[in-house]
């Protein structure tokens, strides 16, 4: 009994993305919203008819109504799949909560809610055993009913939970125990997972599809879906992971040569993919600069930052390196040579004012430097 369907799981829809500005922002939530599309394309391309949500559709339990109904006009709008959401942490099913409400109003009729722990035929011998979230943690596995859970002989068992498997790591957000072991012990011939944000397996025929649209700074396969193949009861599932993101987040460590700090940065930044707007790079600076290297560091941020959609940095890591030859780009006398002075002494006696003076030492040395190209640059 062959069988296809998509795996996807922590939408989170309404998510607010508040460390970045406004415009960012709106174009992150919009971009969770459009993987809906992406994941109904990668469904059909693979000839899946049905698209299985691991939980936390929804960023919160209260939500504006449009936010709320935004994502269901998405899934009607691909009427060729089935769409089965079950909640999550984020999201869990409470008396009078969002998915009560969801379920009273009227759904699109490709879209069905697993609210309740009871095997679900969505195909003839095809089952889906569902574990959703009554809260937002529990010291009980959801999934241990499903040991337990009867279907008829030979019929393909799909497990559906949202929540940690235990010894896997500490990457999930739920404070929900799943056995390692569950798809097992439940005779499952597959576990859809949810909570872990990036795409990886958890154990026996048990995956995390991880988020379809990245939202952290994470080297963690985010920004996928994935295709499951069942080729009948007992048999191992084939999984085929396909992209789904629309932006990549990268984190990058960088550790500054007091000599050619600009040159470090730039070789660091070469081992990323290309510079665009569908790129959001967080920067972690350390080492140390003299003056004028701070501010040709700071030059050079300024340079990237519009290629990208977003761009996260701290000089403040950076210490001012106060060696000889630090203060070449001041003027060998006058006041600009006496403040320098003066503040390059106070980041050297390392008091209390040291990290103030020489955040000033570096702005100094920038606005030096840009004096002097623009000097250059007169006719």
């Amino acid at each position: 009994m062959a069988f296809t369907l998509l795996h996807t799981a922590d939408w989170q829809i309404g998510k607010q993305f508040g460390s970045f500005d406004a415009e960012v922002q709106g174009v992150l939530r919009d971009a969770r919203l459009g993987a809906i599309d992406r994941l109904a394309m990668a469904a059909e391309a693979a000839g899946a008819r049905h698209v299985l949500v691991a939980g936390d559709v929804y960023e919160a339990e209260t939500l504006p109504a449009k936010t709320v109904r935004q994502p269901l006009e998405k899934m009607r709008a691909h009427p060729s799949l089935s769409w089965h959401l079950l909640p999550g942490n984020h999201d869990p099913h409470r008396p009078g909560g969002l998915w009560e409400h969801l379920a009273s109003s009227t759904l699109p009729a490709n879209v069905d809610l697993m609210l309740a722990p009871d095997p679900i035929e969505i195909e003839t011998g095809i089952f889906v055993l569902p574990a959703p979230l009554r809260s937002k943690s529990t010291g009980s596995d959801p999934t241990a009913w499903m040991d337990r859970a009867e279907t008829p002989s030979g019929a393909l068992r799909i497990g559906l939970a949202h929540g940690s498997v235990r010894n896997f790591g500490h990457e999930g957000e739920a404070a929900t125990p799943i056995a390692e072991d569950r798809a097992l012990t439940a005779r499952l011939d597959y576990l859809a997972l949810g909570d872990w944000h990036g795409a990886r397996q958890a154990g026996p025929r048990a995956w995390y599809s991880g988020t379809p649209e990245p939202d952290r700074f994470l080297d963690n396969d985010a920004g996928m879906a994935l295709i499951v193949r069942l080729a009948g009861h007992g048999e191992a599932p084939a999984i085929e992971r396909v992209s789904t993101a629309r932006f990549s987040w990268h984190r990058l460590a960088v550790a500054l040569d007091a000599g050619e700090p600009v040159a470090a940065l730039d070789e660091a930044l070469a081992t990323l993919p290309a510079a665009s707007d569908r790129m959001l790079l967080e920067l972690r600076l350390s080492g140390a600069a003299t003056p004028a290297g701070h501010g040709a560091i700071a030059r050079r941020l300024a340079e990237l930052e519009p290629r990208l959609r977003a761009l996260d940095h701290d000089l403040d890591r950076v210490s001012i390196a106060t060696g000889s030859g630090s203060l070449d780009w001041a003027e060998s006398t006058g006041e600009l040579r006496l403040v320098a002075e003066r503040l390059q002494s106070m980041v050297a006696g390392r008091g209390s004012e040291a990290g103030k003076a020489g955040r000033a030492l570096a702005r100094l040395a920038a606005l030096a430097a840009g004096a002097e190209q623009s000097r250059q640059g007169e006719p």
